[in-house]
């Protein structure tokens, strides 16, 4: 019979040492979390990068704005004949 500290063969026939099934939380813990890291990292560049479009839009609506208003005045003036 095996003791804790022995090798021991899984019912499914997967090798397991002691130390594999102490660590198995911790690694799964260890993997998680730097799942957690990269999606929260790639989020926060995604946001950068959603937030510089959104300000690029607006600066652009804003100039056409202006232009349209400007051209409508112009139009206006000449057919007021000034």
């Amino acid at each position: 019979m095996p003791t804790t500290n022995e090798d021991r063969v899984s019912e499914d026939g997967h090798l397991h040492s002691a130390t594999d099934l102490n660590d198995a939380p911790d690694e799964l813990v260890r993997a998680v979390d730097e799942l957690l890291d990269n999606l929260s990292t790639k989020f926060s560049q995604v946001s950068t990068e959603v937030f510089a479009k959104m300000d690029e839009m607006a600066q652009r609506l804003d100039e056409l704005e202006a232009s349209i208003k400007a051209t409508a005045d112009s139009s206006e003036d000449n057919l007021r004949g000034d």
